[in-house]
């Protein structure tokens, strides 16, 4: 990992606490849609969604917040097309 990657991935560690730290204030869960597309917002992340949602679940876990994990290219990327597997 070059430096830069480097330091934009610390960048993002301290955006997710920043930004779950301010959640914990008024609610007791963190929606990862929200949180993901707040901090795409402000810097463009040097790691997938998936591992965003996993770093955002982490530090949830710690404040003692719950985590929705409903973001919607996830459920998309997850689930099959509705026609897989249909022979016409």
């Amino acid at each position: 990992m070059q430096h830069a990657d480097k330091i934009a991935l610390r960048r993002v560690k301290m955006l997710v606490e920043q930004y779950v730290l301010t959640r914990s204030r008024r609610y007791d869960f963190v929606s990862t849609e929200l949180a993901c597309r707040a901090i795409r917002e402000v810097m463009r992340s040097p790691i997938e969604d998936a591992e965003l949602d996993r770093m955002l679940a982490r530090s949830a876990a710690r404040q003692g917040l719950s985590v929705r994990f409903d973001r919607m290219e996830a459920w998309q990327a997850a689930s099959p097309s509705p026609t897989e597997g249909v022979s016409i």
